[in-house]
C-alpha cells in the first residue's frame, strides 16, 4: 500500500473513480463544484509526475478546460438568482411583487409582457380597459399612475402602482365583474396569447405567477373586510 501511494497511477485512478461516481449527483451546480475539485486534483498530479512525460500535456489542457467551463456555468447560475442580473429599474418591483420568483425567472415574465403607457394627463375622459361582462383578454400591472374601478358607473376603488388589473378575471376566467378606466399610467400588460405561451415555454413561471396573484387578491379581501368590520363596528359605537 504505501508503494501504491507514492504511484501517480494511483491518484489517476482514484480520480477516474471520483470522477465516474460523481455522475450519479443529481444537483448539477453540485456536479459542476465536484468537477473542478476534480480537475484540479489532477492538476496537481500532473505538475507531480512533470509536463515532460506523454500525454500530460493534453491532459493538462483537458483539466484546464473543464475548470474554465465549469466555472463559467457556475457563476452564470449565481448571477442569474442575484439581483445583479435584473435592470435597475426592475429591482424595487421585484422586491415588491415577485420576490417569489428568483431573478431571472421575474426577467422571463417581463419579456413575455408589453410596457403600455395609456392616456395622457390632460385627458379627463380616460381610457376603458375593461369593461363589466368582459371575457378575459389582457391581465395588467401599474408600474406608475392609477386606475378608477366602477361598478354599473359608482366609482368604488382607485388602484395605485403595485397593483394587479383583471386578476380574479385570470384567475377564474369568468367575466369582469367592474369597470377599470385608465386616465394616464404606464402598465405591464400580458395578453392571453402571451400568458398561454409562458405557460407552454415556462410553466413553473406561470405556476408562480398564478401564486402571486392569489396572494395578492387575499390581501386585498382582508383590507377590504376589515375596513367594513371598522365602519360597522364605528356604526355600532354611534347608535
Amino acid at each position: 500500500m504505501p508503494e501504491a501511494l507514492s504511484d501517480p497511477d494511483f491518484y489517476f485512478i482514484l480520480l477516474s473513480v471520483f470522477g465516474s461516481l460523481s455522475l450519479l449527483v443529481t444537483s448539477l451546480i453540485t456536479f459542476r463544484f465536484l468537477a473542478i475539485v476534480i480537475s484540479v486534483g489532477y492538476l496537481l498530479v500532473i505538475f507531480w509526475v512533470g509536463l515532460d512525460k506523454v500525454g500530460m500535456t493534453a491532459q493538462l489542457g483537458t483539466s484546464l478546460l473543464g475548470i474554465g467551463l465549469n466555472g463559467v456555468m457556475i457563476w452564470r447560475y449565481f448571477y442569474a438568482r442575484s439581483m445583479a442580473s435584473l435592470a435597475y429599474t426592475w429591482r424595487s418591483i421585484y422586491v415588491q411583487n415577485f420576490s417569489l420568483m428568483l431573478p431571472y425567472e421575474f426577467s422571463e415574465l417581463v419579456k413575455h409582457a408589453q410596457v403600455n403607457t395609456i392616456g395622457s394627463q390632460e385627458d379627463d375622459d380616460g381610457v376603458k380597459i375593461q369593461e363589466q361582462e368582459q371575457g378575459f383578454r389582457s391581465l395588467f400591472y401599474i408600474l406608475d399612475g392609477s386606475a378608477t374601478v366602477s361598478v354599473d358607473g359608482d366609482q368604488v376603488a382607485t388602484l395605485y402602482a403595485g397593483e394587479w388589473i383583471a386578476e380574479e378575471s385570470f384567475l377564474t376566467r369568468e367575466q369582469a365583474k367592474d369597470d377599470v378606466l385608465i386616465n394616464h399610467a404606464t402598465l405591464l400588460e400580458w395578453s392571453a396569447g402571451d400568458l398561454h405561451r409562458l405557460k407552454q415555454k415556462k410553466p413553473e413561471i406561470y405556476e408562480k405567477l398564478n401564486l402571486i396573484i392569489s396572494r395578492n387578491l387575499c390581501h386585498k379581501l382582508i383590507r377590504a373586510y376589515s375596513e367594513e368590520h371598522r365602519l360597522i363596528q364605528l356604526r355600532l359605537a354611534e347608535s
